[in-house]
């Protein structure tokens, strides 16, 4: 079976509505053959306030993490997450974290989507470097539950396979009294 051709973009205006496109100007049908970039608009803020706190897993025998630490450091969140191990659960340390809205709103001149402006966050990302293993954390709330997705991608020849964990945690309530 043979694949399609991919898809060729000639000019900005052939791509599809909403895409990068809308943040260029075609001067080719005008006789100049440059194009102007738009600068992008500043990142609206996410307010991080109902991710922040101590988690706990609800499998107290899980084999993935058992607790995640989420808190505000210079107005950016910071994710300490704790691996099961024996016998102390291990620091895996803290690593940057990146909060995101449960969506998009029209906002400003032209219709442009940049964003929900002080909307709440509803779940992060945050990326474990570790040498031999890469493990980015995709986590979301449910129902004020905390749901982690981990993704580990191992870089150090051994021939272990990339994979997919999933852990649910919710809130002590003196961590959630404190938030």
């Amino acid at each position: 079976m043979s694949m399609p051709a991919p898809l060729r973009l000639s000019r900005a205006r052939d791509a599809p509505r909403g895409a990068a496109a809308d943040d260029r100007i075609d001067r080719a049908d005008q006789g100049e053959a440059a194009h102007r970039s738009v600068a992008p608009a500043p990142a609206p803020t996410v307010d991080p306030s109902p991710l922040v706190g101590t988690w706990v897993s609800f499998d107290a025998a899980t084999r993935g993490l058992v607790r995640v630490v989420v808190a505000l450091r210079g107005g950016r969140l910071a994710v300490r997450a704790f691996g099961a191990s024996s016998p102390a659960p291990q620091d895996w340390g803290e690593a940057e974290g990146d909060a995101f809205a449960g969506g998009v709103d029209r906002v400003g001149g032209a219709g442009g989507v940049v964003g929900v402006v002080g909307a709440a966050a509803v779940g992060f990302t945050a990326r474990y470097r570790f040498g031999f293993v890469d493990a980015l954390l995709a986590a979301y709330l449910n129902r004020r539950l905390l749901v982690v997705d981990c993704y580990s991608v191992f870089g150090d020849g051994s021939g272990r396979s990339s994979y997919f964990s999933r852990d649910h945690f919710y809130q002590p309530a003196e961590s959630a009294s404190r938030a």
